[in-house]
């Protein structure tokens, strides 16, 4: 839809331009999604080296700066241009620690609430969450190439891999130990009352509704809460072998229940949604596939955290890449492509892949860094501040989203002002993040 002819609709006529605009999209390539993700690797080598641990509000607003302005850039404007973005920031990052190995760092980092994860488990989790941050409001700017947005059915998307990258970076924080029935209890209800607060806000609202996304009722928050009430409890039962075998039947149990059973086509189909299930059957029939995702994090995690210290993290993870990769290869070929509304075997290999590549890059950047700046954290304050309250920013982000899209007609706005909104915004909830943070409150 031209955005000149969204001038003076109405309320609802906006809603559904709005969500006309997030629609019928087929995604891109495995190689431009990683492209598009990837410049956030090497700058936060350059936050790390730049800052050296400093603490005070223009050594963060420097660290924000070089993580939020390349990643949104590469989410929008320069979305056509990644490669040509991502060998710069290498080659910058390269540069910055061959000097740095000759000038004394300033060792003043603040790394006490990093102790409960790895670095590279961290840093990890905290761009998943920065880069949902701003694709969720970016996707409403024509900046952001709708070969991006969600997939109506089947292909790849950076969006797509988000809610999936979240299921598997819980697998792994929660398949280190084994959760207390009580602490599960507690978690379920709350992310139950936070899907039913969303649910009843996105309707008082009149807010845009994606339906073929979660189906009419259904949310993400929903779909968390499922997993933590039947899967937390057995995953630290499993260990890393059993969490993998449990993955697998249920990846192939739910590909029979797809193809077999006509559960895929049924999904996909233009049935009315006059019953519950009717309305949302996205929801439920994607299930077991993002509780499978959860179980190959728990194995993921199982294996990080108890694992041989003797051999480098970095080359387990390259192995692994390469069997995800393998799999995602093989799947795409002979099975079928990926599809989010499905929770297929497919999206979870492109999900297992996606989140093994980026936890890879920084193991490695992790075991560079830790012989460059001896006694310093790998991981940026601005990734610290976010992993520490990843929950809360996560709702912030959805919250400032709707309110910006509530008060903007988004689909009016154009460069560079979109742009500038894009990053005000994703800046002012990592201020938060780190203001909360560096006064340990939460």
């Amino acid at each position: 839809m031209d955005h000149q002819s969204v001038s003076g609709l109405n309320q609802g006529s906006v809603r559904e331009a709005h969500e006309a605009f997030v629609s019928g999209h087929s995604g891109s390539s495995v190689f431009d999604l990683v492209l598009a993700l990837y410049p956030i690797i090497p700058t936060s080598v350059l936050a790390v080296v730049a800052v050296q641990g400093r603490l005070g509000w223009f050594w963060f607003l420097l660290e924000s700066t070089l993580l939020v302005v390349p990643l949104t850039l590469s989410f929008t404007v320069l979305a056509d241009y990644t490669l040509e973005v991502c060998a710069g920031f290498m080659i910058l990052s390269g540069v910055a620690v061959y000097l740095i190995k000759s000038i004394k760092p300033v060792v003043n980092s603040d790394t006490r609430k990093e102790g409960k994860y790895l670095g590279c488990v961290t840093s990890l989790r905290a761009v998943l969450s920065l880069a949902t941050a701003i694709a969720i409001l970016a996707v409403d700017f024509h900046s952001f190439p709708r070969r991006f947005a969600k997939t109506e059915e089947y292909g790849y998307s950076l969006m797509d891999v988000g809610a999936a990258g979240f299921v598997i970076i819980n697998g792994i924080v929660e398949g280190r130990k084994r959760a207390p029935h009580r602490l599960v209890v507690r978690d379920g209800v709350i992310l139950t009352v936070l899907g039913l607060l969303r649910l009843a806000l996105v309707r008082a609202s009149d807010y845009q509704h994606h339906v073929t996304e979660y189906g009419v009722h259904g949310n993400f928050f929903f779909t968390l809460a499922f997993i933590k009430v039947t899967c937390t409890c057995l995953v630290g039962h499993l260990g890393c072998n059993g969490n993998v075998l449990m993955a697998s039947v249920l990846c192939v149990c739910h590909h029979l229940y797809l193809t077999v059973g006509s559960g895929g086509s049924w999904t996909l189909s233009d049935a009315t949604r006059e019953t519950f299930l009717l309305a949302n059957r996205e929801w439920l029939v994607s299930m077991p596939g993002y509780m499978a995702l959860y179980f190959f994090g728990a194995s993921l995690g199982a294996f990080l955290f108890n694992r041989d210290s003797s051999t480098k993290l970095s080359n387990s993870l390259f192995i692994m890449m390469l069997l995800s990769g393998t799999c995602l290869a093989g799947l795409h070929l002979y099975v079928d492509l990926p599809s989010r509304r499905l929770c297929n075997p497919t999206f979870i290999a492109l999900a297992m892949f996606f989140t093994i590549l980026v936890l890879t890059h920084f193991s490695l950047i992790e075991e560079t860094l830790s012989d460059v700046l001896p006694g310093m954290s790998s991981v940026p304050l601005t990734f610290q501040a976010i992993n520490s309250q990843s929950l809360l920013f996560f709702l912030l982000s959805n919250v400032s989203t709707g309110l910006i899209n509530k008060n903007i007609n988004t689909l009016e706005v154009m460069y560079p002002w979109d742009i500038s909104i894009i990053v005000v915004y994703t800046v002012g909830l990592v201020s938060i993040m780190y203001f909360l943070f560096s006064n340990d409150i939460g």
